[in-house]
């Protein structure tokens, strides 16, 4: 009887987002773009006990997150998001790329390779960079939505630290892979990092 051939497992190269390929946190920058100024500062005089609590190491990372999302969100036309997102991606996104990372992304973007931005921001603008830039696999962090309206949580972890492989794992269900190379610059990259054969942290800086 012969034998059954063993699938050849992916060859991931994972790219960490902010800080990373970008020169800023483009999850707080868009929250004042789409809240505007003045929502903005309200929503973060609103939050403000939260981060003291984090601060304080009462409440974790995911937990303000969690709150942020609610704050921000809760309520919105999911379609009104994406066309903000979309000219979030197009309009703040491009200024903000390291042009070294993107030579990089360019040149790992192809076979063997499967190549994919895994970030704790959210897809609704990362989705649109990606595809704007030739990259077809996104992993970032999901908001809920019932009814084409958000409901303030989080679909998902969030993804960062743990919650990156999480959802690297998930994403790719039952297929073989191994993560070949790891790109990120934060505590929130590490096990991705760990789980690289070979990992490049804070690269991409002159």
């Amino acid at each position: 009887m012969a034998q059954k051939q063993q699938k050849e497992p992916v060859q991931l190269i994972a790219f960490d987002f902010d800080g990373t390929i970008t020169t800023a946190d483009t999850f707080a920058l868009f929250l004042r773009y789409w809240a505007g100024t003045p929502r903005w500062i309200f929503n973060l005089l609103k939050l403000l006990p939260i981060f003291i609590a984090y601060t304080l190491k009462i409440i974790d990372r995911d937990k303000v997150k969690e709150h942020v999302v609610r704050t921000f969100f809760k309520g919105a036309d999911e379609e009104a998001l994406n066309r903000r997102a979309k000219q979030f991606a197009r309009e703040v996104i491009p200024g903000l790329i390291r042009p070294k990372a993107l030579e990089v992304l360019k040149e790992k973007n192809k076979p063997p390779y499967t190549l994919y931005i895994v970030s704790a921001s959210i897809n609704h603008y990362l989705d649109v960079w990606a595809i704007d830039n030739g990259i077809s696999n996104v992993i970032a962090t999901n908001l809920h939505a019932v009814n084409g309206r958000l409901t303030g949580e989080l679909s998902g972890p969030n993804c960062w630290g743990q919650g990156k492989m999480a959802k690297i794992t998930a994403e790719m269900a039952q297929t073989p892979f191994k993560i070949v190379e790891a790109y990120g610059d934060t505590r929130g990259d590490r096990e991705m990092l760990h789980a690289a054969q070979e990992s490049f942290f804070k690269p991409f800086r002159l």
